[in-house]
């Protein structure tokens, strides 16, 4: 199954190029495989078309510069984070052992430890360590191994909630009783560089009873056999394969390679064509469920996803004021001096500098609940002189720019002194009319947010709210 996804042409060029790729790893200082995930993930651009005319070693040079680019930064920052995990406890192999411990060649044993992962360190890891370097806005749950002593995981998993409608339908025609507030979505996992044999294997078991306990009856991911993948992990934790989906590979005018999410905002990134499909595989987190998903002894094939839209006026939820009132509330109880805007940190502890991060918490949030907002980055201007305008200041906005109707949500309004109100949840012309005018000039969809600088300042709001609140359950999260 997983040979017949595969590209003839992608096999063919790594084939050809297995001692170019062999040179260069070892000049990036990184694995032959990990470079080859890399060669294939930029082969598209060279091969869409064929190679009318051109060897394939002259292809080869022609992505050279970004591979060594990409591929010298993923080993920099694995070099870094292979020190912070301890890795080096695991030089010569192991094997994981379902008493948590990594069992070494020599007979000797290492702890390990499954815990969550801080969302600064996920950040990290999704960004600079995955071989995509594109973090999730919309991660939900994360979780990894830890070595003993170590600060760091060494093997991290990565959730998200399920927004691709297509993939609950082809479950559902599997008589598989999946929903948004049951499903859980797989979409990084990596371990670094000395992980020891089983050890993902054992990470994924243990995610699942972890998953399980917040309400997940399903998890999904998928993997692309085109990248050289096998599943081996997956297969070893007894997901099932239920359906393939189109796998699109776009490139920027510089050649670089961006995800799906990355050029709905960069218009300058183009598609190259191919029918490229990944595998969708699924796990149930109990014996009920397994023995649903063990039922799938066939694939649906998946369209082409939509793009997430601004929502429409006229399909827009209205949002409970008690809500915003209790998300501010509990914002206010993780605020602190590392989450506020540095130009505040001196001043005591106020919604003053707040409203960037809370404004990133509130837009992830909308859209866990399936409700797309945009962060937006401008001033904030009173036609009352008794009230002070911010000049910088940050807000999210519910529906198309163009709208007049569009709501405002704002989260920390009293920020501007002589305003009496907290939160702000109103149409933006009602609010222009009463001389409250919100004026942006930065819009940012929520899969734009890891870039700005803001996410770092919100990483650390999340581990606080993570570590006051937690997630009671998955329904209550979507």
């Amino acid at each position: 199954m997983v040979a017949r996804l595969r590209d003839p042409l992608i096999e063919e060029f790594s084939a050809a190029c297995r001692e170019l790729v062999a040179a260069d790893a070892d000049l990036c200082e990184i694995s032959p495989r990990d470079f080859d995930i890399q060669l294939r993930l930029y082969a598209p651009s060279v091969l869409s078309a064929g190679h009318p005319g051109h060897s394939l070693e002259t292809l080869y040079d022609a992505l050279r510069r970004q591979l060594i680019v990409r591929c010298s930064r993923i080993a920099a920052y694995t070099h870094d984070a292979d020190l912070m995990a301890n890795t080096s406890l695991l030089i010569g192999g192991g094997e994981a052992r379902r008493d948590f411990t990594v069992r070494r060649p020599d007979g000797s044993s290492v702890r390990v430890s499954f815990d969550q992962v801080p969302a600064d360190i996920g950040h990290l890891y999704q960004s600079k360590l995955h071989y995509l370097l594109s973090p999730r806005a919309d991660t939900l749950v994360e979780v990894g191994c830890y070595l003993q002593g170590a600060s760091h995981p060494i093997t991290y998993l990565g959730f998200s909630a399920c927004d691709r409608p297509g993939i609950i339908e082809a479950l559902r025609r599997h008589d598989v009783p999946a929903e948004r507030s049951n499903l859980l979505v797989l979409t990084r996992a990596l371990g670094l560089s000395d992980t020891a044999r089983n050890l993902m294997s054992f990470t994924i078991g243990q995610a699942v009873r972890y998953v399980r306990d917040i309400g997940c009856k399903y998890i999904v991911t998928a993997f692309n056999p085109l990248l050289g993948f096998t599943g081996s992990a997956l297969h070893a934790s007894n997901f099932t394969p239920f359906a393939t989906a189109p796998v699109a590979y776009f490139y920027d005018t510089l050649g670089n390679y961006r995800t799906r999410r990355q050029s709905a905002s960069d218009k300058r990134a183009e598609r190259r064509a191919g029918n490229y499909r990944n595998l969708l595989v699924a796990l149930g987190t109990d014996s009920t469920t397994r023995r649903e998903i063990r039922k799938v002894k066939t694939l649906e094939h998946l369209a082409e996803p939509t793009a997430q839209k601004p929502t429409p006026s006229g399909a827009r939820p209205s949002l409970a004021l008690a809500d915003l009132w209790r998300y501010r509330s509990r914002l206010e109880a993780a605020w602190s001096v590392r989450t506020t805007h540095p130009s505040y940190a001196r001043e005591p502890l106020s919604s003053k500098g707040q409203c960037g991060v809370s404004s990133v918490w509130l837009a992830r949030r909308l859209r866990q609940q399936q409700i797309e907002a945009t962060y937006c980055y401008g001033r904030l201007r009173f036609d009352d002189p008794g009230i002070s305008s911010v000049d910088h200041h940050c807000w999210i906005e519910i529906g198309a720019a163009s709208d007049p109707s569009r709501q405002v949500v704002d989260l920390t309004v009293d920020q501007a002194d002589g305003y009496e109100e907290k939160v702000i949840c109103r149409r933006f012309d009602e609010l222009s009319r009463d001389g409250i005018h919100y004026e942006p000039t930065t819009r940012l969809s929520v899969d734009d947010l890891p870039k700005d600088r803001v996410w770092s300042r919100y990483t650390r709001l999340e581990e606080s709210m993570r570590e006051k609140w937690g997630i009671q359950t998955l329904y209550d999260s979507v």
